[in-house]
């Protein structure tokens, strides 16, 4: 299964997992959350739609006014 005999593909592996290991931690720091956050609040708006941002399932329609006469 695991052959640690063989040095060069131990050591390939190992820097492997430590790249690895080094872009997750990078990834999920407290640093790039606050960056990430930032970047995402920062952001420019390009929503045009000029509806509701909530859909009902009811169906409302409008009111009915009563006719005088």
């Amino acid at each position: 299964m695991r052959d640690i005999r063989n040095p060069v593909r131990w050591l390939i592996s190992m820097v492997a997992v430590a790249i690895a290991v080094f872009l997750v931690l990078r990834q999920f720091s407290a640093k790039a959350r606050k960056r990430r956050r930032r970047e995402k609040s920062h952001r420019q708006v390009i929503s045009r739609k000029h509806g509701p941002s909530v859909r009902l399932a009811a169906d409302v329609g409008n009111p009915k006014r009563g006719r005088k006469g």
